[in-house]
């Protein structure tokens, strides 16, 4: 293969650093895993790339609100929400 070379390098790459590519995986695989086989987001539904990037980060802002609402409950969520003193001009 024309790519031989490449996967010969990240293979030396994981060897190397087996911890740290089992830290990704648990850190970001599941968070696409998430969106793509239980959400069904496999694919864009716009062309272009300032579209596509703005669908992405509306996928991406649901999954961390749904996270937040899992971890916090919708009471304490809204409460910090209204206390979070934001850092830029109104």
């Amino acid at each position: 293969s024309e790519y031989a070379d490449a996967v010969e390098e990240n293979n030396k790459r994981y060897k190397a650093n087996q911890q740290l590519y089992r830290k990704r995986q648990e850190i970001n695989e599941h968070i696409f895993g998430t969106i793509k086989r239980k959400w069904g987001y496999n694919h864009t539904n716009l062309i272009g790339l300032e579209k596509v990037n703005g669908e992405h980060s509306l996928i991406m802002l649901v999954y961390n609100i749904k996270r937040s609402i899992n971890i916090l409950g919708v009471p304490d969520l809204i409460a910090k929400l209204k206390a979070w003193n934001s850092p830029y001009k109104r």
